[in-house]
């Protein structure tokens, strides 16, 4: 939805329980030619390259897992920046969804400030999001606006998507799972 047309390079920064689930929805929904993977920790990147289906490039450095990659997801429990904007290509999409404290950071002022913002909920990134709160950075649209068609999804742009976690979120993915599988049965 938010994402380039044609993404071929998947970056995760951060090895935790979330980069596990997004690595698997991502490479399960869309095709990408390489997978690079960050952590803090390298054990934990290797750990998580050697236990996922598919290959995974562990890298040195953020800024390594970064360069050229067509989606970023952030899945890390920083409290400082990790993730700059200078670092990230031109219709990138970043799917922000680690940091979600108030005093929190996973992104830089720049890459907020410059990129097309979308959130689940206006309310929950104003009082949650560090991210979103430090920067200063204008919310473009909820997903959900999106999804309706009232605002465009802009998928030529930089975008971030800053994930904060919504019940209904989970219930309409659940659901979309299991019409999927139910469409294959």
């Amino acid at each position: 939805l938010l994402m380039p047309a044609f993404a071929e390079v998947l970056c995760i920064l951060g090895a935790g329980v979330q980069a596990y689930s997004h690595y698997d929805i991502f490479t399960e929904l869309f095709t990408f030619k390489e997978v690079r993977i960050w952590n803090r920790t390298k054990e934990k990147a290797v750990k998580f390259a050697n236990s996922v289906n598919g290959p995974v490039q562990v890298c040195s450095s953020a800024q390594e897992a970064v360069s050229g990659a067509d989606v970023i997801i952030t899945v890390t429990m920083a409290t400082t920046p990790i993730l700059f904007g200078d670092w990230v290509k031109p219709g990138a999409h970043i799917n922000a969804v680690g940091a979600s404290r108030p005093d929190w950071r996973e992104l830089d002022d720049e890459l907020m400030k410059n990129s097309v913002l979308f959130v689940d909920s206006r309310e929950a990134a104003l009082t949650e999001s560090g991210d979103v709160i430090l920067s200063g950075a204008e919310i473009f649209a909820e997903l959900g606006e999106v999804v309706k068609g009232t605002k465009p999804a802009l998928p030529e742009k930089t975008t971030v998507f800053k994930s904060l976690g919504m019940a209904v979120e989970d219930t309409v993915a659940a659901k979309f799972v299991y019409d999927s599988w139910s469409a294959g049965n």
